[in-house]
């Protein structure tokens, strides 16, 4: 499988910096609204809503790691019902003419964030969603739309619900759901190549291996074989205290 082309989209923000080292040795093809700095890949700018920079995104590709979206957990719906409800339903749709063979999204813990806000942890993947903010109910959105797509098209998806995904975490609330880059490139490598067979679809949290977990990581390990090797706690004597531990969703 590492001989497909992958179309990586968002690829000019900060998550896809940190992932693209891990798809080393794949071709790639990165879609962006700005042109991604990446010597060794294709690049096609455009919107995810344009249907013709989607058909020359997803031409001749194999699999999708779909990054693009408005990241912020605070903004209001109307920011984000464009980018990350009408772009991701675009996609899909793209991919399945395309003859896609997976789609793995950037989903986030924010779509149960419910639970840990009131303090049900470790969240348990099988749990029902329960998105804390605006935010996370477009991931909770996200996440129905692809399972729609995968029961009744041909497309594989599988979303990855990612934590605090930065290098390493700044505030004591990102110490319970951080993703280390070395762990980001695993799931997501995992997420690409585990066998339609053993997953057709579904949505797994995505975070390191954190001494302060909130997040049960059992069905990631089952089912994709994700086993990560970072843990936040180096990083505890030296973050700044904000105040809580209660995770990436407070109450």
């Amino acid at each position: 499988m590492s001989a497909e082309r992958v179309l990586v989209t968002g690829a000019a923000g900060s998550v896809g910096g940190q992932l693209l080292p891990g798809l080393a040795g794949r071709p790639l093809r990165l879609f962006d609204r700005e042109a991604a700095d990446h010597p060794d890949a294709e690049v096609v700018t455009g919107e995810l809503t344009d249907p013709a920079a989607l058909e020359r995104a997803l031409d001749g590709v194999g699999a999708v790691v779909h990054l693009a979206g408005n990241p912020d957990p605070s903004a209001p719906w109307e920011e984000l019902r464009g980018p990350n409800v009408e772009g991701f339903a675009a996609l899909l749709a793209a991919a399945e003419r395309a003859g896609v063979r997976r789609v793995v999204f950037a989903s986030s813990v924010h779509a149960m964030g419910a639970y840990e806000a009131d303090g049900r942890v470790p969240v348990d993947a099988a749990w029902a969603p329960r998105a804390c903010c605006p935010y996370g109910a477009t991931k909770v959105f996200d996440e129905a739309v692809a399972q729609v797509a995968s029961r009744r098209g041909p497309v594989s998806t599988v979303g990855l619900r990612l934590g605090a995904t930065v290098p390493e975490p700044a505030q004591r609330s990102q110490l319970a759901s951080w993703l280390g880059p070395a762990d980001l490139r695993q799931v997501v490598v995992r997420a690409l190549e585990v066998d339609a067979r053993d997953v057709r679809l579904g949505a797994y949290p995505a975070v390191s291996a954190n001494t302060r977990q909130h997040w049960d990581l059992t069905a990631a390990r089952a089912e994709l074989g994700y086993a990560p090797v970072l843990d936040s706690e180096e990083f505890a004597a030296r973050v700044a205290d904000d105040g809580t531990d209660a995770g990436v969703c407070p109450a």
